[in-house]
């Protein structure tokens, strides 16, 4: 038996997210079936995390062992013919049995797409946001969010899920022209989170919500409090870091 680390690009417009579960067509689903149809043997591929429903990845990280020898060139190219479209397997290596792609995850990247007037060809991976935005007030609450907080007001509550603390190394906006991108990095996130924050923050820029409105909801977290989600298909996980 060996262990194979395998980064994943897919878009996630037409699945419940990563995730296996019953009734719904998710990520990992179609790439364990993929696996066990080229090796004809059974497969569990372990995620560094899961992504929502809608949400794509550009370097999403798992781990398979696999029982038989492979030759990696060959069976990447066998994924090719068997994967939807929409999912890719661009990276496979043999490495040490120890490694555990969730547990061993140091931080992960995400990033949001704004675009400020209609775009057919980031219409599915990015948000339209016609209101004006003040960019400062947003910049603002980016800063705000850096360091170590409990997101409990951004996310969703989840039995999984101990606590929402959360440790941010980075956040950030930018922009090209009409796409205004924003980044942020962090030990772990839990549900919901990145959107959370980028519905609220985008709440701010429009003048719905104030800056103090966003710090009352980070510094005095409560899952109670409401805070606004950003639509998914403008998410996307860019890479985890080991």
């Amino acid at each position: 038996m060996s262990r194979y680390k395998i980064l994943i690009e897919y878009d996630g417009t037409r699945y419940s997210g990563w995730q296996i579960q019953p009734n719904a067509n998710t990520v990992e689903e179609e790439l364990e079936n993929a696996f066990s149809r080229i090796l004809q043997e059974d497969i569990d591929i372990i995620g560094q995390g899961r992504t929502d429903s809608g949400v794509h990845a550009e370097a999403q990280v798992a781990h398979v062992d696999i029982a038989q020898d492979i030759d990696i060139d060959h069976l990447m190219y066998a994924l090719l013919g068997v994967l939807p479209r929409d999912i890719s397997v661009w990276q496979m290596e043999k490495i040490t049995d120890d490694f555990h792609a969730r547990f061993d995850g140091k931080s992960r990247q995400y990033r949001y797409q704004i675009v400020t007037r209609p775009s057919p060809i980031l219409y599915r991976y990015a948000a339209l946001e016609r209101y004006a935005l003040n960019r400062d007030a947003m910049r603002a609450c980016a800063d705000m969010i850096k360091g170590t907080h409990d997101f409990e007001s951004f996310s969703k509550s989840d039995k999984d899920q101990p606590d929402a603390i959360c440790t941010v190394g980075f956040s950030e906006f930018s922009e090209n022209d009409h796409l205004i991108t924003y980044r942020i990095r962090a030990n772990r996130f839990v549900r919901h989170m990145v959107r959370r924050l980028m519905g609220t923050m985008l709440q701010v820029g429009t003048g719905k919500h104030t800056v103090e409105h966003f710090s009352d909801l980070l510094h005095q977290p409560d899952e109670e409090k409401i805070s606004h989600g950003a639509p998914a298909k403008g998410l996307i996980l860019e890479k985890v870091e080991y």
